[in-house]
């Protein structure tokens, strides 16, 4: 690799990182209507399909019909001024204590210049009230996400594969 090459891959891995980690910032900081949006492309696809106890010779266990979430731009935009806006919204008020914890990024080019494919673990703990105990989702994500000519790096994909069949939470209005 010469000299001149590594700022800019330098400064393309710190782009995918700071879409496939450092979103979950604007997240737990409550900035979600002006940030988060801008981390999206407009065709953004966010999909976490239902995961199902199969035997190994059935598949991979996740039901490409039904989803948990299954959102594009303009749902994932209501979802988040719900979160934002509605204060009478049970599940945001009082808010929830949530942490999120993302590791082992992988990342690697796509065939599409300008795309790159990105895979992470997270786990979400959630702690509602006073209650001692915490909700927990952990799940592996793969992600899209596309360098525009302008040099900005977005979440193009998002699926989220959950680790469990049976949710602890009651509710999952979180973003992962």
């Amino acid at each position: 690799m010469l000299p001149t090459e590594f700022p800019t891959r330098r400064t393309l891995q710190r782009q995918i990182r700071l879409v496939v980690v450092g979103h979950k910032r604007l997240l737990s900081r409550k900035r979600l209507t002006y940030n988060f949006p801008d981390c999206l492309a407009d065709d953004i696809v966010y999909q976490m399909p239902v995961r199902k106890t199969v035997y190994r010779r059935n598949g991979d266990g996740f039901d490409g019909r039904n989803s948990h979430w299954d959102d594009n731009r303009q749902s994932l935009g209501m979802r988040v001024k719900r979160s934002v806006d509605l204060a009478s919204a049970f599940d945001r008020d009082p808010p929830p204590h949530i942490r999120r914890m993302v590791t082992n990024l992988i990342v690697r080019k796509t065939d599409t210049p300008g795309e790159y494919a990105a895979m992470s673990y997270m786990l979400l703990l959630r702690n509602r009230f006073d209650a001692p105990t915490y909700d927990i989702l952990s799940a592996k994500r793969e992600d899209l996400i596309r360098r525009s000519s302008d040099g900005t790096c977005k979440l193009a994909r998002r699926l989220i594969l959950l680790d469990q069949t049976a949710l602890g939470a009651v509710f999952i209005n979180v973003f992962m």
